[in-house]
């Protein structure tokens, strides 16, 4: 979501917003932690570490480690890469053909790998040779029906490129690194990304387009290697009536997966089966994470069981392929803070609101958030143009949030003597629940935990409380649970 001035309003209506927070989450009897399904963490498209140079990434990857995360999306930019004009002899799908120029891929994806992290190349923006004829004036170039067949190509020179198995041109001894995870587009459901979204003033587009894109993508990438995971373009949360700028996202997917708005069955078009191993959203709240959307069809955190009711109604039908229940991705999700941003949220409110979002998604069955960004952006030329969403200070120095995503810990009441905790291990071991009893810290329960292990569990609790969490000398923030 690099289109702020769409956005701004939106994010920072959540000053006006009141964190709801009889709503949250702990319970009952802590009879021990249970298997629960894992959560992966991360950051997308921070240019502090998916842009400058190995030594000015250096320590913002060390500090994402920190944090826990296990992933960075970034962005790879099709027109910028590919050539403007194609050259004589250019071979599309052959990652080293004359034109190509990866140079803004590779050293970010070779210093990420290298210290571990996973990486999600979001591949969009297409050449101007790539779009579809007569791209209305006013339209953002490289968005207006993208070739699929092209899009296929550039995919595998790319899948091919960082496959493992393509020698690093700045060391031929050595082999680019592999890289698993793949995006086709970014946001689809919006004219700035995908265009046209509607014909005929009130029929949906972007759908079909899109539907087509993603199939050329998945069998491009596939095709390199069946072991790479191709994820769907993430949507944005928000939309307008029909004929507007933005599809709602539930009105989009319901047309990609050609399901009846009204009863979720199939209806009938032209090549409606689809291929992707994960779905993926961008919940970005009018206010915080226990906030629904107004609209119906619109999806903000607490929303994304209406984008899996869509999705498992879609995989009943068949429309889904590979068969098989698909996962549920959030790769863009952020708050702005004051300081350093006069409007944002205050900056507690920020670190509370992130991992009460975590747990909120989880609870949805979301098993992968990254969170835009890891550092604040510098304000230029102002605050209202730039995100001041991250974890760290421009200067390096950490906000309430960095312990929020590294140890986050929340409760929600369940009934009048229980609450459920939930909570993500920084490292293995013991991990405490304790309560505060008259200015004195109590051991409620103890729990082994692996590292990065996601803990739901109940505990006996009645009344007001503060708790927190501890292993190996970390804390967590603490957690204010009412009545």
């Amino acid at each position: 979501m690099r289109a702020v001035s769409q956005w701004r309003s939106y994010r920072l209506a959540s000053l006006a917003a009141t964190l709801l927070a009889a709503a949250l989450l702990l319970a009952g009897p802590a009879s021990g932690a249970r298997a629960t399904p894992g959560l992966t963490v991360g950051f997308s498209l921070d240019p502090a570490l998916t842009a400058g140079t190995s030594a000015t990434r250096a320590p913002w990857i060390t500090r994402a480690l920190g944090v826990g995360a296990g992933m960075v999306r970034m962005d790879v930019d099709w027109a910028e890469v590919a050539p403007a004009r194609r050259p004589r002899g250019f071979r599309a799908s052959n990652p080293a053909s004359r034109g190509y120029n990866w140079s803004s891929v590779d050293g970010p994806v070779r210093d990420l790998r290298a210290r571990g992290l996973q990486v999600l190349l979001t591949i969009e923006t297409a050449p101007t040779w790539a779009e579809g004829p007569d791209r209305p004036r006013g339209v953002r170039p490289g968005t207006w029906r993208p070739n699929p067949t092209q899009l296929a190509l550039f995919a595998e020179a790319a899948a091919r490129r960082y496959s493992g198995r393509f020698r690093d041109p700045s060391d031929r001894r050595t082999f680019l690194p592999r890289v698993r995870y793949w995006q086709g587009w970014d946001e689809p459901n919006l004219s700035y990304y995908l265009g046209p979204q509607w014909t005929h003033g009130f029929t949906p587009a972007s759908p079909a387009i899109y539907r087509q894109m993603e199939n050329a993508f998945y069998g491009a990438v596939k095709g390199v290697s069946s072991s790479n995971f191709v994820v769907l373009a993430g949507t944005a949360p928000y939309g307008d009536p029909p004929g507007g700028s933005r599809m709602q996202p539930v009105t989009f997917y319901q047309s990609l997966f050609c399901l009846s708005a009204s009863t979720l069955t199939p209806i009938h078009c032209s090549d409606p089966k689809i291929y992707f191993d994960a779905i993926d959203h961008h919940p970005y709240g009018i206010g915080g994470p226990l906030q629904p959307a107004i609209n119906t069809d619109d999806v903000a955190v607490p929303d994304i069981h209406k984008i899996t009711r869509v999705l498992r109604a879609a995989e009943h039908a068949g429309r889904v392929l590979p068969r098989g229940s698909k996962a549920v991705w959030v790769t863009e999700i952020s708050w702005d803070s004051d300081p350093p941003d006069p409007n944002g949220v205050p900056i507690e409110q920020q670190a509370r609101w992130y991992e009460q979002a975590m747990y909120v998604l989880w609870r949805q069955g979301v098993d992968t958030v990254l969170w835009l960004q890891i550092v604040d952006a510098p304000p230029i030329p102002n605050y209202a143009s730039t995100y001041q969403s991250g974890l760290f200070y421009l200067d390096g120095s950490p906000k309430p949030s960095a312990t929020a995503i590294r140890f986050p810990f929340v409760t929600d009441r369940i009934d009048s003597s229980h609450v459920q905790a939930w909570g993500r291990a920084p490292t293995g071991g013991v991990l405490t629940l304790e309560v505060q009893r008259a200015g004195q810290w109590a051991v409620i329960a103890r729990l082994r935990v692996r590292t990065h292990e996601v803990v739901f569990t109940k505990l006996p609790l009645r009344g007001a409380a503060v708790l927190r969490a501890q292993i190996g000398g970390q804390t967590s923030l603490t957690w204010s649970q009412g009545a």
